[in-house]
């Protein structure tokens, strides 16, 4: 391979020896001087000077007599000159944006050397641009125009006076800031560079190197031109550009556009470097198509073992390219061991780490503050994020865990600072906080700590260790720059404000990664590529949209006039990504380009023009290759799980002396679904706990069993006449108390000491409940007086099944109301849900998978049948059924009824005219769950798995 870099320090090294000691090197990136670097140490036999070596910025910042702020100390001070130049009262977080792209266009303004004042006028009256702008080309003048032409005074749109206004007061603006940054001793990377070369044209300054030579640059901005310029003017300089000639000598491919000028304006000294590569290099091509942005990271891993392997290169010649820097984590987690150097020199999004998470949470924390009487209190949403976040869980886990389920199981909609005691890190975290000033200190040691916690948790870091290491000290030295500057400018911020700035920081930080760039495997953006060659490379994300970039930058200067004043556009932005590319691959000998498929969303699933380009334009041989995985949904088995012995055994504990027993709800669940039941009862499978925000249909259920449970307990064993009902609808007070408790006890899961507050939907859920309570009192007067025989009292029953009867299967269950009314017994399920009081038969209650099946009369016939069976009244036995969303109907009776002929339904007055055939149905139920040869298998009808909670498990 021949690589460009390592020639021409060859070449050089020859032409100077060690005179090049007195000479600068300009590089467009570091890393090309760091390998400069390598390969000159491989050539000198003695120890000698190292040249100079700079970055084209570092150049300029070198020889500046200003000194570069960062973006955040320009943005408030622009932000104060923006407000007063503007007239208007625009807070700093709605200003940041703004800001980001003035500064932008700022720095492209200065860095082209644009005549600012020129620019920022008002043209739309002007006559004469011709004479105006006469040191512009015909084809600038022509772009100025058509955008201007567009503006009539005296027809200006709402919008136009809107620009007008704002683009008529950004002179003055841009005037002051610089006078205030220059006044500082201050400037901006464009304003730098401008004032630079305005100094060496005007001989106030000068270069004190013998020689800079600029090597393997590709778009200069008007300062460069002018610098590279003044330097050749002066014989100073000499250049070497880094091309092929495939590109360089086609007049429409845009790799070559910048360079054709470049080669032309600043000829190379004579060389013996090759630069028509592509045509004479065996270079191995492949297309990669796959599914997902995720599967080419694990493809790339397949790609790079196989290189480590089966090649005798260097690890460090071969390179994985990264043009999405979102793929960056999931590369490093799929880079194989036997990789065992790894160098990182790209920048990851802030927004996508594991602490920006953190910070956000931290944020909602702090807004979800609430104090009432003294007492502070957080929403239960945020606290459990926190404690389940992977840096805050290994802080104490037993005490995160603790809280966590105290949480749940209270059903804490807001969870109180009190609580959260015993770690001093917690206590910490869960403290709000009252000020700007307060919040920064505050996210300051909680990041410190966490730091530290990683720091001492290992002494031997994985790579991704160190990199989370590298997002909080990044982010720590933000927050803290951010407080610096507020303290430094006198800006005060609400804490929304401080909240929204930090975020906005967040989403617009890029973290670097910097390693040891001259060993092991290279992971890196398309721009770190720059004058860099290797043997092996894999390209990722070779997606339109990705490489090259769409969108140009925001900006306030429209493209019109950025063309016209010689500004960057988005076409100088394609050739630029052109340029990249094609440099990067024209020394390589085994190029991978991975692209995906996948389409949604802004993706397109589209692959790059550039690989198009390769494929009907270029001389190269290229392979395309779907990597195919056998995904195909095959028809999933049905499960079933077989009655083995242990099952036998644990279901012999329904039986007999056995502790436990089944329900109604049990069986019922097993005639849906004979697996579920398993799942539910057999394998004690539970839901996970989750704290209810809304009152769900059981716990209303609950509640409202439990207030008339209590509203008629002290009429238990005695005869409730309707005066009494009438007094309990009356009584306010008590029914409201009764309410208060059965919240405290059911839904809260508070103790009589602790306070509790109903609010929000749950006051809703309230009134609600004392109407459905107020509406039974009413019901039960017509009825009165009756006796009130039991509430809510347990039932046992033992059903014998098999041929002998010898084994006896324990059925219990609560009936929420027996009374006596005259000479009935009365059976009252209380149904909060969908109930019907009509039923077709007795077989059609056993029916598995029913659609039709009539659980609740199922149900309230097993009651009668309990109550029967432990007192065998002499009086008749009546089923009913208080349903919730059947009694405020006219004429509601809640007996139960069976179906007969056209519409006609037939009341159950006494459940034993059914008992018998109820029992054979209840005993060939029961005989099938025991029988060992009948497994427990999925229900056929998949409508019923709609709302199971085992649905998952079953693929369904």
């Amino acid at each position: 391979m021949n690589s460009f870099l390592r020639e021409l320090t060859s070449e050089l090294y020859e032409k100077y020896g060690s005179n090049l000691s007195n000479c600068m090197l300009v590089f467009p990136n570091r890393r090309a001087g760091l390998f400069f670097s390598k390969y000159l140490n491989e050539l000198i036999e003695k120890p000698v000077w190292a040249p100079r070596i700079l970055t084209i910025n570092d150049f300029f910042k070198t020889h500046s007599q200003l000194q570069t702020e960062d973006n955040l100390g320009l943005l408030f001070r622009l932000y104060k000159i923006y407000i007063q130049k503007m007239d208007v009262s625009e807070s700093f977080d709605e200003f940041y944006h703004w800001g980001e792209m003035l500064l932008g266009d700022f720095d492209d303004l200065d860095k082209y050397r644009v005549n600012a004042k020129h620019l920022f006028q008002n043209l739309a009256e002007e006559k004469e641009i011709d004479n105006l702008f006469d040191y512009l080309t015909e084809e600038q003048i022509a772009a100025i125009q058509s955008f201007w032409s567009t503006f009539r005074p005296e027809k200006y749109s709402e919008h136009q006076k809107e620009f007008v206004k704002l683009w008529e007061n950004l002179y003055p603006i841009y005037s002051d800031f610089r006078d205030v940054l220059q006044s500082e001793g201050l400037a901006y990377e464009g304003m730098a560079s401008r004032k630079l070369v305005d100094e060496l044209e005007s001989g106030k300054i000068e270069i004190k190197e013998d020689r800079v030579i600029f090597i393997g640059f590709n778009a200069l901005n008007r300062c460069e031109q002018n610098l590279f310029d003044e330097l050749k003017k002066q014989d100073k300089a000499d250049f070497y550009w880094d091309y092929d000639e495939s590109y360089l000598q086609n007049p429409f491919h845009e790799a070559g556009l910048f360079l054709r000028e470049n080669i032309k304006r600043f000829p190379s000294p004579k060389t013996n470097i090759r630069f028509d590569n592509i045509k004479n290099n065996q270079t191995k091509v492949e297309f990669v198509s796959l599914s997902s942005e995720v599967g080419q990271a694990k493809y790339a891993h397949a790609v790079v073992e196989e290189f480590c392997r089966n090649s005798e290169d260097a690890l460090e010649e071969t390179a994985i390219v990264l043009a999405d820097e979102e793929l960056l984590l999931p590369v490093l987690h799929s880079i194989p061991k036997i990789a065992k150097n790894v160098n990182v020199t790209m920048g990851y999004p802030a927004k996508n780490t594991p602490v920006a998470s953190l910070l956000r949470l931290v944020i909602d924390l702090q807004k979800s503050v609430k104090k009432s009487n003294g007492e502070v209190s957080f929403h239960h949403k945020q606290v459990l994020s926190l404690l389940n976040h992977q840096y805050l869980n290994s802080v104490n886990p037993e005490l995160a865990h603790s809280i966590t389920q105290d949480i749940l199981t209270t059903n804490r909609i807001e969870v109180p600072q009190r609580l959260i005691k015993g770690d001093p890190v917690l206590e910490k975290l869960f403290s709000p906080v009252s000020s700007v000033e307060q919040f920064s200190i505050y996210l300051l040691e909680l990041l410190q700590g966490i730091y530290q916690k990683l720091e001492t948790t290992d002494e031997e870091k994985t790579l991704v260790d160190k990199i989370e290491q590298e997002y909080i000290y990044h982010l720590f030295l933000a927050i803290k720059r951010l407080n610096s500057l507020l303290n430094q400018h006198k800006i005060e911020l609400k804490q929304d404000t401080f909240y929204k700035i930090l975020d906005k920081m967040i989403q617009s930080l890029s973290i670097p990664f910097e390693g040891e760039p001259l060993a092991g495997l290279q992971v890196m953006g398309i721009l770190e590529t720059r004058l860099l060659d290797f043997k092996k490379i894999v390209v990722l994300s070779m997606n339109e949209g990705k490489l090259p970039k769409t969108g140009a930058a925001n900006s306030f200067v429209p493209y019109h006039l950025r063309k016209g004043f010689g500004m960057p556009t988005i076409d100088h932005q394609d050739a630029i990504f052109a340029y990249y590319f094609y440099r990067l691959i024209q020394r390589v000998e085994d190029l991978k380009l991975l692209y995906s498929t996948q389409s949604d969303g802004i993706r397109t699933g589209e692959m790059s023009r550039f690989l198009y380009q390769l494929k009907y334009e270029s001389d190269f041989e290229i392979v395309e290759n779907s990597p195919s995985y056998n995904i195909s949904l095959q028809e999933t088995k049905p499960i079933s799980v077989a009655k083995n012995e242990r099952i036998q055994t644990y279901l012999s504990g329904y039986c007999g002396d056995g502790i436990k027993s089944f329900s109604p709800s049990a069986l019922n669940t097993y005639m849906n679904c004979s697996l579920s039941f398993y799942f539910k009862y057999l394998a004690g499978l539970k839901e996970p706990d989750v704290v209810l925000e809304e009152i769900d249909p059981p716990t209303f259920g609950n509640l409202f069993h439990s207030v008339l449970e209590e509203l008629y307990k002290p009429f238990s064993g005695n005869t409730i006449r309707k005066e009494d009902l009438e007094g309990l609808r009356k009584n306010k007070v008590l029914l409201d108390q009764v309410l208060k408790d059965a919240f405290r006890n059911i839904y809260f899961q508070l103790k009589k000491e602790q306070p509790m507050e109903i609010g929000g939907r749950n006051l809703l859920v309230f009134d609600i409940l004392k109407k459905f309570i107020d509406r039974i009192l009413i019901l039960d007067q017509k009825f009165a007086p009756f006796e009130i025989v039991s509430l809510e009292g347990k039932y046992k029953i033992q059903m014998p099944i098999g041929e002998k009867a010898d084994r006896k299967v324990n059925i219990s269950g609560l009936i929420d109301r027996v009374d006596k009314l005259n000479d009935t017994i009365r059976i009252l399920d209380y149904k909060t849900g969908k109930a019907d009081l009509i039923f077709k038969d007795i077989a059609s209650l056993f029916e598995k998978e029913g659609k039709n099946k009539n659980k609740a009369a199922f149900q309230t016939l097993l009651y009668c049948l309990f109550y029967d069976e432990n007192y065998n009244p002499g009086a008749a036995i009546s089923p009913g059924i208080y349903s919730l969303k059947e009694f405020f109907n006219d004429g509601f009776d809640c007996t139960l009824a069976q179906k007969e002929g056209r519409g006609n339904a037939v009341r159950v007055d006494d459940y034993r005219m059914f008992k018998a055939e109820f029992v054979e149905g209840l005993q060939e139920l029961l005989e099938e769950i025991f029988n060992q040869d009948i497994p427990f298998y999925q229900v056929e009808n998949k409508d019923i798995c709609r709302t199971c909670v085992y649905a998952e498990i079953c693929h369904r």
